[in-house]
């Protein structure tokens, strides 16, 4: 589906009440309707949860926030059938701050930019799932629109985040998929180098090496300093 069209979908469909319309944020309801057209195939129980959709290629979930609570859910999910996750990150978000009214009172860039760099701190949370066959990810990069409701800055909230435009869908499938996100570094590197070569903190880029670790892609050869110094395994 094309993406202009997803939110189209999911604009007709805000308002409608119930489960999956007005009490759902717009960047997950209009990724709902981009992975999954068909508004019968939403919000389907499967073993005691409540699947995002449940298509013919199987089970669709869209979380936008923390992965680590998707575990229960895929322990069930995964027993049944094939599962997508997808989560989104937002390469550029214009915070558009508004009045109690909904009436645009400012807009500003963000100095945030993700990348599928920076999601490797969520994507770790499942890094145990990354070996099932029936396990797919998908990391959407997009552009958006942030809505804060204007106030005293202790009581500032964050309404909405509203998708603008689809850039990239990276499919992460296979430890080749991760493998083919490194830049070019030295046969052997530290986290540090890493973490400078993708712009990322030190913390962010050890949990991307250990992702790869888990995949069997990487193991540590040797320490310099305390610090765990890796080399690829292709």
């Amino acid at each position: 589906m094309e993406f202009e069209q997803a939110v189209r979908l999911a604009a007709a469909d805000a308002g409608k009440g119930g489960i999956g319309s007005m009490r759902e944020k717009s960047l997950h309801l209009v990724l709902k309707y981009y992975f999954a057209p068909d508004r019968e195939t939403h919000e389907i129980p499967v073993g005691g949860y409540v699947a995002d959709a449940r298509t013919a290629d199987g089970i669709i979930e869209i979380q936008t926030r923390s992965l680590a609570r998707l575990k229960p859910k895929l322990d069930v999910f995964l027993r049944e059938e094939p599962v997508t996750v997808v989560y989104p990150i937002a390469a550029n978000t214009v915070l558009c701050r508004v009045d109690e009214n909904g009436e645009l009172l400012s807009r500003r860039k963000s100095p945030k930019h993700e990348t599928v760099y920076s999601a490797m701190d969520e994507i770790y949370a499942l890094r145990a799932y990354l070996h099932h066959e029936r396990f797919h990810l998908r990391v959407v990069s997009l552009e958006m629109n942030g809505y804060i409701l204007d106030g005293a800055k202790k009581r500032e909230r964050r309404l909405d985040r509203e998708p603008t435009a689809l850039n990239q869908i990276l499919v992460l499938d296979s430890p080749a998929d991760f493998l083919a996100l490194l830049p070019d570094l030295p046969e052997e590197f530290s986290a540090k180098q890493l973490a400078d070569a993708v712009h990322v903190q030190v913390e962010t880029a050890r949990r991307y090496i250990n992702i790869l670790n888990e995949l069997g892609c990487a193991e540590c050869c040797k320490r310099e300093n305390r610090a765990k110094i890796w080399r690829i395994l292709r």
